[in-house]
């Protein structure tokens, strides 16, 4: 028990603080001495919640904490509803309430209007403590909701940043497997030819057919020449995205992220260069990323075509959109096309967002 006692957090015992006020009541005599062991029992009625897994336990915990402060207001002094306090803070932090289904939220408001209906019925009362008990509970529920909402909040944040942890590690996983891919299939038979031929090169130098020694030794050269060639080709395809293995990507970053994405490409992307198919690649990819972080879309269309004078890209989600709309908005996609002549425009605001690039057509060298 300590030891559960030792990982609660210190500012639930920072709240322990306000305690002081019925212990010095009790001290000095201003409520029955008996008082004391009602307020003992309400510290470990409040740590008790924190530390056991016991549902029946807790529920007896909580009861009393309600019965304590409920009965404190109504008997000895209306300042004891400021103890609502450690009930919002058990509801958000320890139950982790996030709507108005939890039952223990239902039963404080249950007490909180049984105190109330006791108030008003009460003669003896004061007009100016039932009105001071009211705004002191409207108080710590506008607290409660507010903090519920920062809690929520939060949340999103961490859950933003695992799923953008969860998209770098594909894209990373990705390119991974594309270098391999490519080493494969354009080095791996050709180390596999230069061992045959450096085997055979060396028997025939055993046979003393020096001729034959010579042609396979300038084959090794020609294939060696050849995998240069290769290996400079496949350092220039890193350098530059294509537009179809990009777009395998973003379809499966919107699919972890949970965004329903329909791509339609009806460009005839062997007729475009790549410097503008590998603008059109990261521009994908800048937006799918724009949709998740930002956007927060549970739905997408990326469409892509040819037309007269050049390239069209559309983008549209039903993310939450642009409240206003400025140059500003998308800038580094704007910079990025602007060097190849293009134009973003934002169609329209929200509900869908939609984003429209036009790039002038350049035939490919």
């Amino acid at each position: 028990m300590i030891e559960k006692l030792k990982h609660i957090h210190h500012m639930f015992y920072v709240g322990l603080i306000f305690m002081a006020f019925p212990f010095a009541s009790i001290f000095l005599g201003q409520i029955p001495w008996w008082h004391f062991f009602l307020a003992i029992f309400f510290m470990i009625s409040y740590l008790g919640i924190l530390i056991t897994e016991n549902k029946k336990l807790t529920w007896l915990f909580w009861i009393y904490l309600l019965l304590y402060i409920a009965g404190n207001t109504f008997f000895v002094g209306t300042s004891f509803c400021w103890f609502y306090y450690y009930v919002s803070n058990i509801l958000i932090y320890r139950f982790g309430i996030r709507d108005f289904r939890s039952p223990f939220l239902w039963t404080a408001v249950g007490s909180l209007l049984i105190l109330f209906g006791a108030l008003l019925f009460n003669r003896e009362m004061r007009e100016n403590d039932w009105l001071f008990v009211l705004i002191v509970s409207l108080f710590i529920a506008v607290m409660t909701f507010s903090m519920v909402r920062m809690e929520m909040m939060e949340e999103l944040k961490v859950d933003h940043a695992k799923q953008n942890a969860q998209i770098n590690l594909l894209l990373a996983e990705n390119e991974r497997h594309r270098i391999g891919r490519d080493l494969h299939d354009s080095l791996g038979h050709t180390f596999a030819m230069l061992s045959v031929k450096a085997d055979l090169a060396d028997q025939f130098l055993a046979l003393g057919q020096v001729e034959k020694a010579q042609e396979q030794v300038q084959e090794i050269q020609a294939i060696s020449q050849e995998s240069m060639h290769q290996v400079r080709e496949i350092v220039e395809n890193l350098k530059q995205r294509t537009l179809a293995r990009e777009l395998e990507t973003v379809q499966q970053m919107l699919e972890v992220a949970q965004v329903k994405v329909e791509i339609q490409n009806e460009l005839d992307t062997a007729s475009i260069s790549p410097i503008l198919e590998s603008a059109l690649a990261m521009v994908s990819l800048e937006l799918a990323t724009n949709m998740i972080k930002h956007a927060k879309a549970t739905q997408a269309l990326l469409f892509y075509r040819s037309t007269e004078t050049g390239v069209e890209m559309v983008a549209e989600d039903n993310g939450i959109g642009f409240a206003t709309v400025s140059d500003k908005d998308l800038h580094s996609i704007r910079e990025r096309i602007a060097l190849l002549g293009g134009e973003l425009e934002i169609s329209h605001q929200h509900k869908p967002t939609r984003i429209e690039i036009r790039i002038p057509y350049q035939e490919r060298k």
